[in-house]
């Protein structure tokens, strides 16, 4: 038989196909999501908008734990209490 001479064809294994899919896959990606120092500073930006938020948050709480407090305390709020002002009415001019 002659077939030792001939090279056998062998189907390209499954693997070997997954592994190419992600090779194509992965270089039409890396064109897609910026370098690792843009995503660094993002993540950066996200977190500290999350930083500032809590805080506006504490800063809001801290208000109504003091406004609280000073209710218990038997006191008035300060900012929730109206002055008297006196109203100023509209002023009329006379035109010639």
């Amino acid at each position: 038989m002659g077939e030792k001479g001939k090279e056998q064809l062998k189907p390209p294994s499954l693997e070997e196909e997954v592994q190419e899919i992600k090779r194509k896959l992965g270089s039409l990606l890396e064109l897609c999501i910026p370098p690792k120092e843009v995503l660094d500073e993002i993540k950066r930006d996200f977190i500290t908008a999350q930083v500032s938020m809590l805080k506006i948050f504490k800063t809001l709480l801290d208000y109504e734990i003091e406004v609280l407090e000073r209710l218990a305390k038997g006191g008035k709020t300060p900012v929730r209490e109206k002055e008297d002002k006196p109203k100023k009415g509209v002023k009329k001019i006379k035109v010639e």
